[in-house]
């Protein structure tokens, strides 16, 4: 019996250590940005137990980020403001919700959903603005590969299947991991984008030499 109950459970184990379809990746972002969106709007309700005015936190940290981009990045906080006043305009009717009589109290958690929402929008906008760095990141990390690679083949030195499995796989969870921390830590802190962004891309180029210099089939 037992021996049974292991070979039936080896193709299901195999299934889940399978890798997700490029054809599934939109999904599991939408996934990951729902998560990241309860995961902010939990702890705005929740910050009075650390010393946050609840409401007042998200609105503040939101104002105070678009102050710091308009720093450095003039043009690209003008269309972020755009975006924003164009969402407001769209929902209008669900952002200016008032709360009277017995549910009064429930206004600053509206506020702090309705802004943590609008903020974490204006992120992933910064965050699509932002994929220049990324690109120019995989294309170096790319050719730096190519040519680590070719002379690894010219010198005919020991080929390391177990680097470029691992590395394939983090190259993906990087990248993933860097556009949540980019959505959800500023939504806490105020953070600069760059702070964040150019070390996720410069890993992101890194890993992406290591991966093509350990390739091991023909291109």
């Amino acid at each position: 019996m037992p021996p049974k109950s292991t070979k039936k459970d080896e193709p299901a184990q195999s299934k889940k250590s399978q890798p997700t379809p490029w054809y599934l990746w939109p999904f599991q972002c939408v996934e990951y940005f729902f998560y990241a969106w309860l995961l902010l709007i939990i702890v705005e309700w929740t910050g009075h137990l650390w010393g946050w005015t609840v409401g007042e936190h998200a609105r503040s940290v939101f104002f105070a980020q678009l102050a710091l981009l308009q720093d450095d990045f003039p043009g690209l906080t003008q269309e972020v403001i755009n975006y924003v006043l164009l969402i407001f305009e769209k929902a209008q009717m669900i952002t200016n919700i008032e709360f009277v009589g017995f549910f009064a109290p429930l206004a600053p958690f509206w506020e702090g959903a309705v802004f943590a929402t609008i903020a974490l929008i204006a992120r992933l906008i910064i965050l699509a603005s932002f994929y220049q760095i990324f690109l120019l990141a995989l294309f170096v990390g790319f050719f730096d590969g190519l040519v680590v690679r070719q002379r690894r083949i010219a010198h005919l030195d020991r080929e390391h299947v177990t680097i470029y499995y691992h590395s394939k796989r983090l190259l993906s969870v990087s990248m993933l991991l860097s556009g949540l921390a980019w959505l959800v830590l500023p939504g806490l802190w105020v953070i600069h984008p760059i702070w964040i962004l150019l070390p996720s891309a410069i890993g992101v180029g890194i890993l992406s030499r290591v991966v093509v210099s350990h390739y091991k089939k023909y291109l």
